[in-house]
């Protein structure tokens, strides 16, 4: 299993999933890290569109678009856990919806919030959702 947690520094988890520039990428194997990565942020439209690929000049946030997170749900697709300390509610629920599981916390600490998920500790913020 695979968990990528949402992170500005590979220390702490980024407050919005969508505006991270970099996933730490968490190898898990019976309940034990085995490998860790660092894996750049390309496949979210709000960060590809603020941090250089200007395709779209408006600010946008897929609503009324089904395949807005598509992109999003492939580029995450060997992930079975995201984990960030916010995000917008129709990612989430996108996400969840393409069999990925979406957790928003209050944890800093990238190392302690995959800690707390492998013990069952972590719990999803749903009311940080906006």
């Amino acid at each position: 299993m695979k968990i990528a947690v949402a992170t500005e520094d590979g220390r702490t988890v980024s407050q919005h999933f969508g505006r991270t520039p970099y996933f730490a990428i968490f190898e898990i194997a019976e309940g034990t890290i085995i490998k860790r990565s660092m894996r750049e942020n390309t496949f979210t439209r709000h960060f590809r569109e603020h941090h250089g690929d200007q395709r779209n000049e408006e600010h946008y946030h897929a609503h009324g678009d089904p395949d807005a997170h598509q992109s999003i749900a492939e580029g995450l697709e060997d992930r079975r856990v995201v984990i960030s300390q916010g995000m917008g509610r129709r990612a989430w629920e996108d996400l969840r919806g393409a069999g990925i599981e979406m957790i928003v916390t209050n944890e800093i600490e990238v190392q302690l919030a995959v800690q707390k998920y492998l013990a069952g500790e972590l719990e999803d913020r749903v009311e940080k959702l906006h």
